[in-house]
């Protein structure tokens, strides 16, 4: 499970997240928080569940986006 912080529009839950690259990281599974900056769990890929997998690396600043 990965927890993000929404910075603009809140997307619906299943959207898809990937990287800037395209890089499928996994879904949206739940909004929560004030409404004014909600944060978003997502579900990370079962393909992508390695803890230190280096094809997604994910630092704590990147930004993610959703399809």
């Amino acid at each position: 499970m990965l927890i993000v912080r929404n910075s603009k529009q809140t997307p619906p839950i299943g959207s898809t997240v990937v990287t800037n690259t395209m890089k499928r990281v996994g879904t949206v599974q739940e909004i929560f928080g004030p409404v004014s900056h909600p944060y978003i769990s997502v579900k990370i890929n079962k393909s992508n569940g390695k803890r230190n997998d280096p094809e997604l690396a994910i630092s704590e600043n990147q930004k993610l986006y959703t399809l």
